[in-house]
């Protein structure tokens, strides 16, 4: 993940475009009077948190992200915007000379490696005449063909070299496919495998729907791990990804609230039955960073726990290993005190949902859908549910019992930050154990010991990456609008990879565009801001010299960003001389297919605020967003009498 991505990621643009102007929950989106243009009568400007982007309908007629909104509010250049944001999520910005120059070149790469490679495996499951055995597993597992679609499930093959020589065939090298966690190193005989044999796979994507790596899940009986995942790379770290979040994030908005279970089937069985707010932490212990990936789209998290996460002893020894060490090295499913500290820190609401003996959400949600909601709505906050738990059947005529219960339970009392909640549970507490409050004070207590630092934290959640998981009313359309979307960003990085390589490329193909009757290429069409920083640059240096020499483009370059960008593209395969003659036109086919792709997307704005406006008493509104679907129209037909002109060879080259 880009730095630019990683802020976004721990921002709400709710709340950063708040800061500015009043806005007003319409729907799924929010409104308010634009700030950039006179208007008192209709609120032009819509914020849409689904997709973190902000529009005015009105005069206007710009949008963007939260560092365009800064920028044009404030004034600041991207550089400014950048460290101003970053400076509020805590991220550090390094120096240009402690930045890896391929990183970003390695992680674009790995991306498009592994959108391949989750196509390459559904593929498989979908057709493959060897893939009936998971085809069977997959039916007898309740799935349907639209849930199989929308997470795009896939079944590597029972072979030890049928991946790997699928891709090496595609161009990427084994050093790739090692990177992207697709094959598995011997060191002893110095032999490369496939990582993943006759298992199903289920592709893991990250909150900008993304293909990070993969879960894959056993179909042998016998075979071990159950579930084997991709191993720790520069896209896949499962401390920082939550299963299904990409699909979620709308509806955990709109439902306020986030369920976190532990296994890919649950969430999958969750969805297919409605139940969209359903996310997994992939088998290990929650952490801070999974905690801030939700809390963009709601503060209220409920952890559906089965008996065994759930119960006394699991909780108790949770207890223990959090107060008495520091590293934490002991896996912990439900880790209490951890989750207290994250709660106050995130000023979050914690609580707990328990799954009834020999039930996991997947299982629950088949048999009894109607139980887990009552489930899901009965949750305690997190403090309570320990009281109530390591209470439940405690012997009140035991004093030195309820002097240990005490004795575990006021440190995690004591890591609350609101002294109104700390007060609240010292006094449940108190008439748990049928003492009075004030004798709870006199309670001698280990000496505490400093917590965990984030970076302690980070490395304890990153170990076990091969620990498998607990367990196992939407369309294949969404799946394919996702993909849709990755595929897009890999066209703008190539249409830039090629226009640094040969800068004679930007004035060819605005003349194609030209004679098209489509404007020239801006920093409008692209949406990552170092992108167009980058093509700011690119184009006023194409317009002092048509053909410019490389040392020319580097010096023309802003330090930072922009460069680290060029650098990480130039350093991906360049086109084949052969293809150099027909780049021009095959380019403007993909600056004609992002477009096309952002007016439908635009389009599917507009449908949602229709539908969140309430009544006939917003005839301004309608009329206002009737004539924006109109203009979206008129675009959508000249985009694609545009790419009809082209030639049919490039058309199809460029799908």
């Amino acid at each position: 993940m880009s730095v630019t991505d990683e802020i976004k990621s721990r921002l709400d643009i709710v709340e950063v475009v708040s800061d500015y102007l009043p806005l007003r929950k319409s729907g799924t989106s929010y409104t308010g009077f634009c700030p950039f243009h006179p208007n008192t009568r209709t609120p032009a400007f819509v914020v849409f948190p689904n997709s973190q982007s902000w529009r005015c309908f009105g005069a206007c007629a710009e949008g963007g992200d939260v560092y365009s909104f800064l920028m044009k509010k404030e004034g600041w250049d991207f550089k400014e915007a950048l460290t101003q944001l970053a400076q509020r999520t805590g991220v550090e910005l390094k120096p240009l000379e402690a930045v890896n120059k391929e990183v970003q070149a390695k992680e674009d790469r790995l991306a498009d490696l592994l959108l391949a490679s989750a196509d390459y495996f559904h593929q498989l499951l979908l057709y493959a005449p060897q893939a009936e055995g998971a085809r069977r597993y997959v039916a007898e597992r309740g799935l349907t063909n639209e849930t199989v679609s929308l997470f795009k499930i896939g079944f590597a093959l029972d072979s030890w070299d049928a991946c790997r020589n699928h891709f090496n065939s595609q161009g990427y090298m084994d050093e790739e496919l090692l990177e992207a966690g697709l094959l598995t190193l011997n060191e002893e005989k110095g032999t490369r495998y496939d990582r993943f044999r006759n298992r199903l796979m289920i592709p893991i994507r990250n909150v900008n729907e993304t293909v990070a790596g993969f879960g894959a899940r056993t179909l042998d009986p016998d075979g071990l791990p159950k579930y084997l995942n991709s191993p720790q790379s520069l896209l896949f770290d499962k401390s920082r990804l939550l299963f299904g979040l990409d699909l979620a994030k709308r509806h955990i908005r709109e439902a306020h609230q986030v369920v976190i279970t532990e296994g890919y089937m649950d969430v999958m069985q969750g969805w297919q039955a409605g139940f969209h707010n359903v996310v997994a932490q992939m088998g290990t212990a929650l952490t801070e960073s999974q905690l801030r990936l939700v809390k963009r789209y709601t503060k209220r998290f409920i952890l559906a726990l089965d008996a065994d996460a759930a119960g006394v002893q699991a909780t108790m020894r949770s207890l223990e290993v959090a107060r008495n060490t520091l590293d934490r090295e002991t896996d912990i499913r439900f880790d209490a005190r951890g989750l207290v500290r994250y709660e106050g820190r995130l000023q979050a609401d914690i609580r707990v949902a328990t799954l009834p003996e020999g039930y996991d959400p997947d299982k629950l949600i088949r048999s009894d859908p109607g139980r887990w909601t009552s489930l899901v709505s009965q949750a305690k906050p997190l403090v309570a549910y320990v009281i109530d738990l390591v209470t439940l059947d405690l012997d009140l005529g035991d004093a030195k019992a309820k002097t240990a219960t005490a004795s575990r339970v006021l440190p995690l009392i004591s890591d609350v930050v609101d002294p109104i909640e700390r007060e609240h549970y010292r006094q449940l507490l108190a008439r748990r154990l049928k003492v009075d409050e004030r004798v709870l004070f006199q309670v001698s207590l280990p000496d505490k010991k400093r917590p965990v630092r984030r970076s302690e934290s980070s490395n304890q959640d990153q170990q076990a990456v091969e620990a498998p998981p607990k367990t196992q009313g939407a369309t294949g359309l969404s799946a394919i609008f996702r993909d849709r979307s990755a595929a897009t960003q890999l066209r703008r990085a190539d249409f830039l990879r090629q226009c640094l390589s040969y800068p004679q490329l930007i004035t060819k193909v605005n003349n194609q565009l030209a004679k098209n009757q489509q404007a020239a290429v801006s920093e409008d069409d692209f949406t990552r801001p170092e992108d167009q920083v980058l093509w700011q640059q690119l184009r006023s240096m194409s317009n002092r010299r048509p053909i410019a020499p490389s040392d020319e483009m580097w010096d023309s370059l802003e330090e930072g960003i922009a460069r680290d960008r060029a650098q990480a593209l130039l350093s991906l395969p360049k086109t084949p001389e052969s293809e150099i003659e027909r780049l021009p036109s095959l380019l403007v086919v993909s600056v004609l297919d992002w477009r096309l792709e952002r007016v439908r997307s635009l389009i599917d704005e507009v449908e949602q605020l229709f539908r969140d406006v309430e009544g006939p008493d917003n005839p301004e509104l309608l009329a206002m967003y009737r004539q924006q679907m109109q203009a979206l129209t008129l675009q959508t037909l000249s985009i694609n009498k545009a790419r009809g002109a082209m030639p049919g060879s490039v058309k199809h080259s460029s799908s």
